[in-house]
């Protein structure tokens, strides 16, 4: 049995916080992680953006309003670990 692709670990990860949620909007692919939030009144809404870099991953995190967050991390581990932190957080927003 191989293990999960980082991907696939991401796309888990999303269905365990937004499966019944209509309201966000998840793109994968290979180099690229972009989850948004879709908010009629709100045209910049929350929204999570993950790039594999080179030497890094780097997490762009933004809460709709005014909070702005980037974390570069080195491991998948990490990466994982920081998307987990931010998907809540976005979880929170939704339950506004």
């Amino acid at each position: 049995m191989e293990p999960y692709s980082f991907n696939q670990r991401v796309k888990n990860l999303y269905k365990s916080y937004f499966a019944n949620n209509k309201n966000v909007h998840i793109e994968l692919d290979a180099d690229q992680i972009d989850i948004n939030l879709i908010e009629d009144n709100n045209f910049d809404s929350a929204s999570l953006q993950l790039k594999k870099l080179e030497s890094c991953f780097q997490i762009n995190f933004w809460d709709g309003y005014s909070q702005s967050e980037v974390v570069e991390v080195f491991t998948e581990r990490d990466a994982a670990k920081t998307l987990k932190r931010f998907m809540k957080k976005l979880l929170k927003i939704l339950n506004r």
